[in-house]
This record gives structure tokens, sequence and C-alpha cells, in this order.
């Protein structure tokens, strides 16, 4: 599914946000990026959701080099961040809607998927609610329920627990472990700050630091 070989990414020439990173993760695999702050994590997400240019190194999906890849029509990619995307003048009903209106649904399908995916992730009690009204825990709910309206091959989920209190992180888990068992043929990789969090997924464990692969976070 996915093949990295010495990749690099830099903003600045003195400093490399992700440095030397290969690795390979197979079609339907579930793995966890860990590691605390500029780890690489976060970077290394978004270089796979193709919102950062690498300066070297090779990165395909599905054997289609990253630079050259649709991700309309090579692969459908859900990238999950955790800085909000949304929009937020809008309601948590029409932002599930638009999504789907983009793609050329129907209307009734389009209403029974919204629905599902609200109830789903307990959503529907602030469905008509606007997205600046949310608690992050709440923006975490539309988020996921977003992603799963869509037929998704790689997910991709940044740190969205990370600002969370105990109990909404574990209720967070417990709706990504759902979705995990919807797609299990599918391919997760999911950035944790918390090693817990990953082992109560049962992931296989990549750990980042200083913008490198280690063999443990400790290191």
């Amino acid at each position: 599914m996915i093949s990295i070989k010495n990749l690099y990414l830099s903003f600045i020439k003195e400093y490399d946000a992700l440095h030397n990173i290969s690795l390979e993760i197979e079609d339907g695999e579930k793995v966890a990026l860990i590691g605390g702050a500029d780890s690489g994590k976060t970077m290394l997400l978004r270089v796979l959701a193709k919102l950062e240019k690498y300066k070297k190194g090779e990165v395909y999906i599905k054997n289609i080099n990253l630079k050259k890849i649709d991700f309309r029509q090579d692969i459908e990619v859900g990238f999950v961040p955790k800085s909000f995307v949304f929009l937020n003048n809008k309601t948590v009903k029409e932002n599930l809607e638009w999504i789907l209106k983009k793609r050329n649904y129907d209307s009734s399908t389009i209403n029974l998927k919204v629905l599902i995916a609200m109830k789903s992730f307990d959503i529907e009690s602030i469905q008509n609610m606007k997205i600046k009204q949310l608690t992050n825990y709440q923006k975490c709910l539309v988020q996921l329920a977003r992603v799963s309206l869509r037929k998704v091959e790689l997910f991709l989920i940044d740190d969205i627990c990370k600002d969370l209190d105990n109990i909404e992180r574990q209720k967070i888990i417990e709706k990504i472990k759902n979705l995990i068992e919807q797609n299990s043929q599918r391919t997760f990789v999911i950035a944790f700050t918390d090693e817990k969090l990953a082992d109560s997924l049962n992931l296989k464990k990549i750990y980042l630091k200083d913008g490198e692969i280690v063999e443990n976070e400790n290191n």
C-alpha cells in the first residue's frame, strides 16, 4: 500500500522536519505513528495526504508515485487533521451533506448516509448547531463521521485525542475502533502522542523522534 524510501522534508536549510524516513505499510495494515511534539508524525501524514512537498526521497501508494497520484481516480484517501477544517458557519448536518454533494450523490442517498453517520457517531443532537459552536470533542466526532461517509481506502488520522480529557479520549478511541471494524480491509495510519491509546487499538507501532524513525520513543 505505502512505500517510503529515504524521505526528507524541510522548511529551513538547517533543519529537517523529516529525516531519511523509510518504511513499508502493507495493504490493510493498521499502523500507529507514536511521538511527541515535533517528532514528525503530523508531517508524515501531511506528506501522505499531499499537503507537503518533500525535497528528497520516494513515496509510493498502491505502486503509484505520490507526486503523480490522483486521489479522485487512483485511491480515495481520508485525512482527519488535528487542526479542524470545516465550513464553520454551516451546521453539522450541512458539513456532512456537503462532502456527498461534492461527489454528486442524489438527495435520498445523502439523507440516508448522513443519518447513519450521525447515529453512529452520536451527533444527532448537535446536527443543527453551527461548527463554530462546538467543543473540540464534538468536532472530533464530526470529523470522524465525515470521513466515514466516503469509500476510503487509506485513512490518515492525526493526533485528534491530544487535547481532550481522559473520558473524551476513550470515547473517541471507541469510535475509531468502530471505524476500523467497519473498514477492516482498509489501511489506517493514525498518529498518537499517547502510546497507550495505540495499544488500546492493537496497532502496529512506529516511533518517531526529531523527524526520524527510532526503535522506541525514548531513543
